[in-house]
């Protein structure tokens, strides 16, 4: 970090706080926008600022300074060769530019060049590398801004189908501390966790509301494409479990209840079919995650991270025996792979201040989760998990994902940065089923209604 990132630092949080103002004045009659946008924005910059800052004198390197080294040489490339720029930053080219190889090899970010993961990255950085004046507080604080573009949204529908739960959605999405962190700085998570953000609007828009148009259908398949190619296995995840959301969704909506009863289980399986399905056809498509291939990969991800856990900080941790990566053996391990995923590290296993803050973080999930178990509605439980398609979503996607995150981490260091995407929907889970349980009564087709937020009005 240089006299340049100090100076542009301001100039860039000018421009964007002075994007958000405009884009605050055109909503300026929607009392959501006036009560949270701007207050999002300022969490979502700070924690891109301070990513960026505590591995430059914290830490003193990490993935995100390596992405910046290996992005810089592109955005001279941009104006000594702009059509070798954009082959390579729009994937036409696979890759790296040689010519930029030897400023990326003085660095030692020669391992980012070789995988599709951190390629697509760079791809992406180096785009908008070429607006932030290769400045690298500048290019962190636009991941940050970008990112929170596509949370806002998924923020924004979920209010206009509880709009009395505007504050609990807040917390959920714009201030849990560890999505704020993790997810502002230039690096794959921020960019994982926009595009999920992104796809889960996008579908609900498409196949619930039934809003139909251009940009929903282009957003999805770009972010399920950049999914694929960074971290496969989410797109395994997220999309089965968004089916299972439209099977419940659709299944609700049938007003006799005697046929509701009965199709339930038809419609359940033509859900599970096709998600089954749609599997296999993007394991075909996307090479690198073949269904035969997963175990593979979970296999070497766990060896990794629990190197990287005894050699950079102590911050490993086992759930017991050794993994079998088959469907028995993942089973068998699955309930210590969610409460490790969900509530770790735990207090006995904080080594430093920054697991303090994650270990903080998870006991306040805990004391809620405890809480919610001990409603005295608790009977009810049943009932609301089949009754609100979101709820039913964030359930099997939190499951699973914190099954996947749990026997593939086997360190803090990275279980901490893969769960981000689960912690919004884990207290939107919470926060659903405490408000259903303390309803009168479920209204079963609150989705059909597609509530504008400038026809919200929020109390409090």
């Amino acid at each position: 970090m240089d006299a340049l990132d100090v100076m542009l630092l301001p100039v860039y949080l000018g421009i964007f706080y002075f994007l958000a103002y405009r884009t605050l004045g055109k909503n300026s009659k929607d009392p959501l926008y006036k009560k949270y946008y701007i207050r999002g924005l300022n969490y979502k910059l700070f924690g891109s600022i301070s990513f960026a800052f505590i591995y430059v004198y914290y830490y003193k390197g990490g993935d995100t300074i390596s992405f910046y080294w290996a992005t810089s040489p592109l955005f001279k490339l941009f104006f000594s060769d702009p059509v070798w720029f954009f082959k390579f930053a729009l994937g036409l080219d696979p890759h790296y530019p040689g010519v930029c190889g030897m400023e990326a090899a003085q660095h030692s970010v020669i391992y980012l060049l070789r995988g599709s993961a951190t390629l697509t990255t760079i791809r992406i950085a180096s785009i908008i590398d070429v607006f932030c004046m290769n400045s690298f507080t500048a290019l962190s604080v636009a991941f940050g801004y970008i990112s929170y573009l596509f949370i806002w949204r998924l923020f924004r529908l979920f209010v206009s189908i509880y709009p009395t739960l505007h504050k609990q959605f807040a917390i959920a999405f714009l201030m849990i501390p560890s999505a704020i962190f993790w997810g502002s700085g230039l690096g794959k998570d921020t960019i994982m966790n926009g595009s999920i953000m992104a796809i889960v609007y996008c579908f609900y828009k498409i196949v619930i509301l039934k809003k139909i148009t251009l940009r929903h259908v282009l957003m999805f398949f770009v972010c399920a494409y950049l999914i694929a190619l960074i971290r496969g296995f989410i797109l395994f995840t997220i999309l089965p479990c968004l089916m299972l959301m439209t099977v419940v969704y659709y299944r609700n909506s049938i007003n006799n209840s005697f046929v509701r009863f009965v199709v339930g289980p038809i419609f359940i399986l033509v859900g599970v079919g096709a998600s089954f399905l749609l599997i296999r056809s993007l394991g075909d498509s996307v090479q690198s995650y073949k269904l035969d291939s997963l175990a593979q990969k979970a296999e070497g991800f766990r060896s990794w991270h629990t190197y990287l856990g005894k050699t950079e900080g102590g911050s490993s941790y086992s759930i017991g025996g050794d993994i079998q990566y088959t469907p028995l053996g993942i089973l068998k391990q699955a309930p210590v792979a969610i409460i490790t995923t969900l509530f770790g590290p735990f207090p006995w296993q904080i080594r430093n201040f920054v697991m303090l803050l994650s270990g903080i973080e998870s006991l306040a999930f805990l004391y809620f989760t405890v809480q919610l178990l001990f409603n005295k509605k608790i009977y009810k439980l049943f009932g609301v998990l089949f009754g609100d398609p979101i709820v039913v979503f964030c359930l099997a996607f939190i499951f699973v994902l914190s099954i996947a995150i749990g026997l593939t981490s086997f360190n803090y260091g990275a279980l901490v940065r893969y769960r981000i995407p689960v912690l919004p929907f884990f207290a939107t889970t919470i926060i659903l089923i405490n408000h259903h349980l303390n309803e009168n009564k479920m209204i079963r087709k609150r989705q059909t209604v597609d509530i504008k937020p400038a026809e919200l009005k929020p109390t409090g």
